[in-house]
């Protein structure tokens, strides 16, 4: 992490206010800037070139969220974060100043307030989950419900438990799986697709610290903190009565938005090297500069999830070559930047507009619908999203037919 002040210089030579050691740098690379609010590089002459989201420039502003290359090295135009970079938050758990302020508070939040984590697929909503029940001292387990594959002619027997004979098929009684997380959480992932009729009974639970299975004809205190998980505003969906407004209340003791890996996008390289070296084995493979720069300009539409998966086909299928290199890359991720491009003017270099998160999540879904012969539930379960989402997607685009993605 480099602070800016006045104009330092960028290259090999040791007079340089920042080395850059390595072969493609030049002796004197590149000068950076700062006049107050901005920030501006011009390129000194170099060799290889200074390259703004992967466009060459000469001489251009810089503004925040930019991916900078010069030589094998990569910058990234960021506030300066409170608290240090880069680092492990929690088992499992890396990142940098926008996730560490964001999980901040769960770490002294009373055992039993309720917290509802807020985030798009594959942000890390269940490690979040594990993260809030350590840190609450509870001796008890964690409960996982994925919500949206439950049944919904099981879903109170499963949530609640049953006595046997209370249904057809229930051959033997079951606590339920809030019975099951005594003493410790219960994580309701996907809550938004719990049926109206079942949020109604499980306000119930959250109000009396009882349960009553199916068949039982008394009430069972329980001890358990509910940890629910959402992709979308709890608030915005009672407002539009998809969810109720009483239960969001009892939920919303402490709600946690986790921020899309786009957001933190200093925190990409980082964690994919942290990826790598996990899935090598031994001694992980070098990374090329250019791979690196695609990777900090990709939106990640299916986040910290997508980056694993990457880093594991990466190393799965290249990583004996000792370098991972851009053309390893997908093309969708590899197309990001090149060199040939000429250099840019201070106005060439702008970032174009990114897409939004529906549109990023609907573009991933089509490529998983073409990819599973237009089957919606093997589509969504590629993609780690629920039914009703994927469906949901689908209906606010009625200009999109599956047959596009069923044709042979």
């Amino acid at each position: 992490m480099t602070r800016l002040v006045g104009r330092p210089t960028v290259g090999r030579d040791p007079t340089c206010d920042t080395i850059l050691v390595g072969t493609e740098a030049s002796r004197r690379h590149a000068q950076l800037a700062a006049d107050g609010p901005l920030v501006s590089i011009r390129d000194l002459g170099s060799r290889n070139g200074v390259y703004i989201n992967g466009r060459r420039v000469d001489h251009a502003p810089l503004a925040r969220g930019d991916v900078l290359r010069c030589g094998e090295w990569i910058g990234l135009l960021v506030a300066e974060p409170n608290g240090g970079g880069f680092e492990q938050i929690g088992p499992g758990w890396w990142g940098g100043a926008a996730l560490r302020d964001a999980v901040a508070p769960a770490r002294h939040l009373p055992p039993d307030v309720p917290v509802v984590i807020q985030g798009e697929t594959g942000t890390g909503k269940e490690g979040m989950a594990a993260f809030v029940h350590s840190e609450s001292g509870r001796r008890g387990p964690l409960v996982a419900v994925n919500c949206a594959a439950l049944p919904s002619e099981l879903a109170e027997a499963e949530l609640f438990g049953y006595r046997k004979g209370a249904f057809t098929g229930a051959h033997e009684s079951s606590v339920g799986l809030f019975r099951a997380a005594e003493g410790g959480s219960i994580f309701l992932d996907e809550i938004l697709d719990l049926p109206l009729p079942l949020q109604a009974k499980l306000l119930r639970v959250i109000e009396s610290r009882t349960v009553r299975g199916l068949g039982e004809t008394r009430d069972v205190p329980i001890d358990v903190r509910v940890i629910a998980a959402t992709q979308e505003s709890l608030r915005s969906a009672a407002a539009e009565r998809r969810f109720r407004s009483d239960l969001h209340a009892r939920l919303d003791g402490l709600t946690i938005v986790l921020p899309p890996l786009r957001e933190r996008r200093e925190d990409v390289a980082p964690l994919f090297l942290e990826f790598i070296r996990g899935r090598a084995g031994g001694e992980p493979p070098a990374v090329e500069a250019k791979l690196v720069e695609a990777l900090c300009l990709h939106d990640w539409p299916l986040n910290v999830r997508e980056l694993a998966q990457l880093a594991r086909r990466l190393v799965g299928l290249h990583g004996a070559s000792g370098l991972l290199r851009r053309s390893h890359l997908p093309e969708t991720l590899r197309s990001a930047g090149g060199d040939e491009a000429p250099p840019a003017a201070a106005s060439a270099a702008a970032t174009p507009r990114r897409k939004t998160d529906d549109e990023a999540e609907f573009e991933a879904f089509v490529g998983a619908l073409r990819a599973n012969g237009g089957s919606v539930a093997r589509a969504a379960a590629a993609l780690g999203i629920s039914r009703a989402r994927a469906y949901r997607l689908l209906t606010a685009r009625p200009d999109f037919s599956l047959d596009e993605v069923r044709k042979p």
